[in-house]
This record gives structure tokens, C-alpha cells and sequence, in this order.
């Protein structure tokens, strides 16, 4: 359908006459006529007006496809978030970069064009945020929609954070709502029956999740001064929690993505007591570590949790970056760092050692 043909449309749609339409537009009312022949197009600076005239989008206006238009940006977005989740942030920014010169009024491409960026930038050391900064100005200046804003200043907090600009993350930390005031925890006893069910089980696994965050992130706290808040014994208590947390919550060994906090948690007290000087200890830590990195490169994305707490739900899968996964990066450790020296010199590294390389994405570099 031609714009004339749509004037012609919305204006009947509203009751409105020619007369009356050309006086809105302060111009003829044979010029109103013109375009409703097709003999003439409005001028682009009449856009604006007539779309609030008819109270219509600029896209209506022109006859575009708005149906085929959303089709069209929801494969974009589902082909990026595809690239994200395996890692190909390059591949998924140029993409992104695509759909926003295609639809450059689109919010949702914007926000996640300003994501790849910082996923982007941050693996790769860039300090220079100045696009991101702009794509999520520009949303936060234009867009009425709650949740594509709140998207955008987690995302523009992100890259103020790497880009060493702690005063202006801070303020804008300020404009988010607190934990207390979100939507999972205003429905949380509201949720009821199997419609709502999903929903409940994604915030207890972001609950589960975050908890377990929370207690890693507390083991690094510091003072001022550098030193560490928690005595060596208290932050292996708390690694130690950690785990055990997991693994109480999870008893059929079906933790997912969770698997790699409590890797972690067991990388950091495998170090502790090596520092001590308990290889036994040492050891034991070491293993229960890689038992959690073959999980988190083997388990399957789609399967469901079977024990009690999230049983029937999927947490997803996780990004493997081009370094390689769980598996690899603790090979990689395990072979070149000075602290584990006295790993590889006992009969069990061989054994533990194969066990990782069976899921490594890379083989093996030599000791050097």
C-alpha cells in the first residue's frame, strides 16, 4: 500500500476530512488530495506530524511490514544470541552491527549490540567504550520501556566498570531498583500453579546461583590496606560452604552451570593447602575440582535438573570462550604453574591428568 493510499486509510479511520487535515498541516487542501492520488508524497518533515495526527508509528505510515519487520529482528537477535553463547563475540557484534544500520530505531538490537560490545572489549583488554556508551545514552534518552532502560544501564554499568570509570558506574548503580523492589521478589509469594511454576523455578536457580557467587565474592573481600578481610582459615571455611551448598542442594550430581563455582571454590583450596603444605588435602580438592570441570563439558544444555529443588528445570548452557573450557583451563594450570609442581611429581597426576584430556577442547601444550 502506497502512503497516500495510507493517509487516505487513517484519515477516513478518524473521521477526518481533507479540509480538516490540511489545516492541521497548515497547507492546501488540494495538496492533502495530491498525495491520496499518488500524484504526490508528503515531504519527510510532515512525517512527525501526521504520525501524531493518526496516532501511528512511522512505520505504519509508510506501509512497512511490521509483522515481517519483527520476524526479521527476532532472527537476527536469536542468531546472536546463538554466536554469544558459543563464545563468538567478534562474529555476533558484526551481526548486531548489521541488524542496527537495517533497523537503527530498534532498542532491543541497540541493547544487545552495546552487550556484545562489552563481551567483546573486556576479553579482549579494549578500555575504549565510547560506542557502548552511545548506543545505551541513546536508549536511555528515547526509549519509554522499563525493562529495555534497566538492560541498558546494566550494560552501560558494565562498561564504565571496564573502561575505569568507577564514579559514573556508581551513579548510575544508584538509578537501579533494589533487590527488594524487583518483580521476582514482588511475585515470589505469589506465584502459584503450573503456569507460574517456571518462573519460580528460574529465580530459585538464579537465587541458588547468586548465593553461591555471593559466598565465593566474600572470600576476596579486602581492607583498605589490601589485606584480606578473612583469615586463611575463615576463607577456606567458606570455600569448603561453598561446595557443600552445592552439593547439598544438588545431591543427584546434576549441577549444570552451578558446577563452576564449586570448580572454583576447589581450585582455591587446592592452593590453600598445597600454601600449607597438605598435599593430601591438596589432592583431594584437586580431584573433587575436576570431577565439577568434566561435569560443566559434558553435561547436556537441554536435560533437566532431577534433584528435588529444581527437578524438571534447565539452567542452560554456559560460554566457552576460544582459550577453551573448564577442563582445559585446569590442564593448563596443572602443567605450567609453579604452585602445582608438586602435583605433577605425584603418581596420581598422570591418572587426573587423562581423565581432563578426554574432554579438553585443545591438546595439551608442553611444560615449558
Amino acid at each position: 500500500m502506497s502512503i497516500g493510499s495510507t493517509i487516505k486509510r487513517l484519515r477516513h479511520d478518524k473521521g477526518i476530512t481533507q479540509e480538516q487535515l490540511a489545516e492541521y498541516l497548515g497547507i492546501t487542501s488540494r495538496a492533502i488530495s495530491q498525495w491520496e492520488c499518488d500524484r504526490t508524497a508528503p515531504d519527510i518533515s510532515q512525517l512527525p506530524a501526521l504520525c501524531h495526527i493518526f496516532d501511528v508509528s512511522s512505520d505504519v505510515l509508510l506501509g512497512i511490514d511490521i509483522e515481517k519487520k519483527n520476524e526479521e529482528i527476532k532472527r537476527y537477535l536469536s542468531e546472536a544470541n546463538d554466536l554469544g553463547n558459543r563464545g563468538k563475540f567478534s562474529e555476533r557484534t558484526a551481526l548486531l552491527r548489521e541488524a542496527n544500520k537495517k533497523f537503527p530505531r530498534d532498542y532491543k538490537i541497540m541493547n544487545n549490540l552495546a552487550d556484545s560490545l562489552v563481551c567483546e572489549y573486556s576479553r579482549k583488554g579494549i578500555k575504549e567504550y565510547n560506542e557502548v556508551f552511545e548506543l545505551c545514552n541513546r536508549i536511555l534518552a528515547e526509549c519509554t520501556d522499563s525493562i529495555t532502560r534497566y538492560e541498558a544501564i546494566d550494560t552501560l554499568g558494565a562498561a564504565y566498570g571496564y573502561a575505569g570509570k568507577k564514579d559514573e558506574m556508581l551513579k548510575l548503580a544508584k538509578e537501579m531498583p533494589r533487590t527488594n523492589f524487583s518483580y521476582e521478589n514482588f511475585m515470589m509469594y505469589h506465584w502459584k500453579g503450573d503456569a507460574d511454576f517456571k518462573e519460580f523455578q528460574t529465580y530459585l536457580s538464579f537465587l541458588i546461583c547468586h548465593t553461591a557467587q555471593m559466598i565465593g565474592i566474600s572470600v576476596g573481600q579486602r581492607h583498605d590496606n589490601g589485606e584480606f578481610i578473612y583469615t586463611l582459615e575463615d576463607r577456606i571455611k567458606l570455600w569448603k560452604t561453598e561446595v557443600a551448598f552445592l552439593e547439598l542442594l544438588f545431591p543427584d550430581g546434576d549441577y549444570q552451570i552451578q558446577a563452576q563455582l564449586s570448580e572454583g571454590a576447589c581450585h582455591f583450596l587446592c592452593t590453600a593447602y598445597l600454601g600449607k603444605q597438605n598435599y593430601e588435602e591438596a589432592w583431594k580438592w584437586i580431584e573433587k575440582g575436576a570431577d565439577f570441570a568434566i561435569h560443566m563439558d559434558t553435561y547436556n544444555f537441554d536435560v533437566p535438573h532431577t534433584s528435588p529443588v529444581l527437578r524438571g528445570y534447565s539452567s542452560g548452557g554456559w560460554i566457552m570462550g576460544a582459550e577453551g573450557n573448564r577442563s582445559q583451563s585446569m590442564l593448563e594450570w596443572l602443567s605450567t604453574n609453579d604452585e602445582a609442581a608438586v602435583l605433577r611429581s605425584d603418581a596420581r597426576y598422570e591418572s587426573l591428568v587423562n581423565r581432563l584430556k578426554k574432554v579438553a577442547r585443545k591438546p595439551l601444550r608442553p611444560n615449558t
